[in-house]
């Protein structure tokens, strides 16, 4: 009742600033995505910050009273306000989102929705609830921002999305992180600084280590490509979650001494260190929509390794990259295989002159106008 009330007292005897105001949330302090976006937003003349804390009560309704009741809301990954990433979201979780969107609409703030992944990570199959919360905000968002046409179209027909919703979708790239890190680290020092001097050819892989990521049909992988040899590594950096992959893949790595585990989340020096360590960069994903981890590697002059699923086909360079059939017999095997004996410095060249074209000012000025509804 006291949170309705707050609710309902938005505007009443305030005087309301001239400018526009966003908040994006949730945005997390390991990953600059969202801190990006608002600083190139703010550039494009809409005030616009990255909301790192939130609480579990009410988490979209509780950020924007604490902001300061902007014009605003910017929501990217909904597994948050659904019950967090530790499990499949019940149907008052699901309520609970919908009612923080209904009273936010009705306080005459204005809904943006990035769509990052078609479904939840956690929701097994066709799971209701998690679609319930997909549909409440395809209904609610005044705009739908998605990263690809793929994106859109996938959007439509796992929820059977009419013409008056498409009509508020729109297509804008992922920006680089070309000016963010240290893409310009020499390989070679960044080898030194990981013991490496000696190795050869080294894939790597970044980021969270979680289920959908496949990181163990990685390690398998790698230690079936015959083509490689005993100075060459297999890095895998990142924390896994939950905790019990980690001891998965420690026991792996006991069977190939290439294997590098960093199991732990890296501050950007050391993430940008190795990736530039690494010749080619592999996310072996089982499922996947778009990839900021792909985008990452790309904007640190590296090739990647990928399945050709969801968006990966359509915005990844194809002289940039090796992209695999997710379904096929040995595909990952096959396309490393075929890394080996590639050019992947030059690739590596194209991989960050592609990074360098999506920059954030254009995608900036169009975030700004669906936020102003222009």
């Amino acid at each position: 009742p006291a949170l309705d009330r707050r609710v309902a007292a938005t505007g009443r005897g305030m005087s309301q600033p001239s400018a526009l105001r966003a908040i994006l949330l949730p945005s997390y302090p390991w990953n600059p995505y969202q801190r990006l976006l608002a600083a190139a937003v703010t550039e494009a003349g809409v005030e616009a910050s990255a909301v790192h804390e939130w609480s579990t009560r009410a988490p979209l309704l509780g950020a924007w009273l604490k902001a300061g009741r902007p014009d605003v809301i910017h929501i990217h990954w909904i597994h948050e306000f659904l019950g967090g990433s530790k499990g499949r979201p019940t149907a008052r979780n699901a309520r609970w989102f919908d009612w923080q969107l209904r009273a936010l609409k009705k306080a005459g703030v204005r809904l943006v929705w990035t769509v990052h992944n078609i479904k939840g990570h956690a929701a097994k199959g066709d799971d209701p609830n998690d679609a319930l919360a997909h549909r409440h905000i395809i209904e609610h968002a005044d705009a739908i921002i998605l990263h690809c046409e793929y994106a859109r179209d996938a959007l439509s027909e796992t929820y059977q999305v009419g013409a008056e919703a498409q009509a508020r979708m729109h297509v804008l790239p992922h920006g680089s992180y070309v000016r963010q890190y240290d893409v310009d680290l020499e390989q070679a020092a960044a080898r030194r600084a990981l013991g490496l001097e000696q190795a050869g050819t080294v894939f790597a892989f970044v980021g969270s280590i979680r289920g959908y990521k496949n990181v163990g049909e990685l390690l398998d992988a790698f230690m079936r490509v015959d083509e490689l040899g005993s100075d060459d590594r297999l890095l895998i950096a990142g924390r896994p979650y939950p905790p019990k992959f980690g001891r998965q893949l420690e026991k792996l790595a006991l069977e190939d001494r290439r294997i590098v585990l960093q199991l732990e989340r890296l501050p950007e020096e050391e993430l940008s260190r190795t990736l530039r360590a690494a010749d080619a960069v592999v996310l072996p994903f089982r499922d996947i929509l778009t990839s900021g981890s792909a985008i990452l590697a790309l904007s640190h002059g590296r090739p990647v390794i990928a399945p050709a699923m969801g968006c990966l086909p359509g915005t990844l360079p194809a002289d940039a990259t090796f992209l695999y059939d997710p379904d096929g017999e040995d595909a990952l095997v096959a396309a490393m295989r075929a890394a080996v004996t590639a050019d992947l410095a030059a690739m590596g060249e194209r991989a960050r002159a592609y990074a360098e074209t999506i920059d954030w000012g254009p995608i900036a000025e169009q975030t700004a106008a669906l936020y102003r509804g222009d």
